[in-house]
């Protein structure tokens, strides 16, 4: 009966915990990244991402792909974890969302995205195995990298799916609301915008942040990324997937449709809680094919913070770590 109410509290006890625990600051970098923009113009951008073990990490590098809005600081609880066992965390900023500065006619579609993300990583030193890891509207571009770029494995936090969602549909509504805010002064349109989303419990730093998140949001893929799925799957890369029943953004349907194109990975349903005793399970279906798919139904959509340890013993695995340091072979 204890050892019972230890695993039904147990995951309690440890979300109190992470709360107050002590986040180190993240270890910010500059880089130059040079690219090509949608209009046919060339774009210098002081990129600003964090990188926590600049020299290196011998048992694998996780580079991280944010939301809208979002910054590398969405996955500091992640990043806190991985520094503990000396895994490389590589937090992607992409412009407009005030870390890395925008630029003039910014498009925020993946295909413009995709080219700031090809050019960062370029010529970047990042050797050995590599996780891309992503949350939210993130997903589609770390989806797409992990075609562009050898990975190791995949890691999708709340991904979108392929088609509309109740939150963004009908796209013509937030199409709308692009247009009012390019027909009102700046000063007005941003104070609108910065408003409305407040009003959606997200946190946003101003109306430039604002109208950058809404641009991306419209010009989302969903219905072009089932090719990248279907040439992942000729990958031997492992996936993992977590999305959640309570998610105000991405409706559970929808990633439940995309997981039928995902193939050799196992599925777990959960109302609550994880039992800590399902972790191993989880864990061992990266042996046996290519990953998990995790539903929790009373999860938010801000699983990178409230699922952080079962995602980071996810990436451990995929590299092969053991407790003594030391990669698998």
């Amino acid at each position: 009966m204890i050892f019972g109410n230890y695993l039904k509290f147990g995951n309690q006890i440890r979300n109190f915990a992470m709360a107050a625990v002590e986040i180190s600051e993240p270890k910010v970098h500059k880089k130059l990244v040079k690219f090509q923009a949608l209009d046919g113009k060339n774009v210098e951008v002081q990129a600003v991402y964090e990188d926590s073990l600049s020299s290196g990490s011998s048992v694998g590098t996780v580079v991280a792909f944010h939301g809208s809005p979002g910054s590398h600081k969405d996955f500091k609880f992640i990043r806190q974890k991985l520094d503990d066992v000396g895994i490389r965390f590589i937090g992607i900023n992409y412009p407009g969302f005030k870390q890395t500065e925008g630029y003039p006619n910014q498009q925020h579609s993946n295909d413009e995205r995709q080219k700031y993300t090809d050019a960062f990583l370029k010529d970047f030193p990042i050797p050995g195995k590599v996780i891309f890891l992503a949350h939210s509207r993130g997903c589609e571009n770390a989806l797409i990298t992990s075609t562009n770029f050898p990975a190791t494995g995949l890691v999708l936090l709340n991904p979108v799916g392929f088609r509309p969602h109740k939150s963004i549909s009908p796209l013509s509504r937030l199409q709308r609301v692009e247009w009012i805010y390019n027909m009102l002064p700046k000063f007005l349109a941003d104070a609108m915008i910065y408003q409305m989303y407040v009003s959606f419990g997200l946190k946003v730093q101003d109306g430039e942040e604002s109208i950058n998140a809404l641009r991306s949001v419209i010009r989302c893929g969903l219905d072009t990324t089932l090719p990248y799925v279907k040439k992942l799957q000729t990958q031997d890369t492992k996936k993992f997937i977590i999305f959640a029943g309570r998610d105000i953004i991405v409706e559970e349907e929808i990633v439940f449709e995309s997981l039928k194109e995902y193939k050799d990975m196992e599925h777990f349903d959960y109302e609550k809680e994880i039992p800590l005793t399902d972790y191993s399970k989880i864990l061992e279906t990266f042996d046996s094919g290519k990953g998990a798919s995790v539903f929790v139904k009373q999860d938010t959509h801000f699983q990178n913070k409230s699922r952080a340890d079962l995602v980071t013993e996810v990436i451990k695995k995929i590299f092969g770590f053991e407790e003594n340091g030391k990669n698998k072979l």
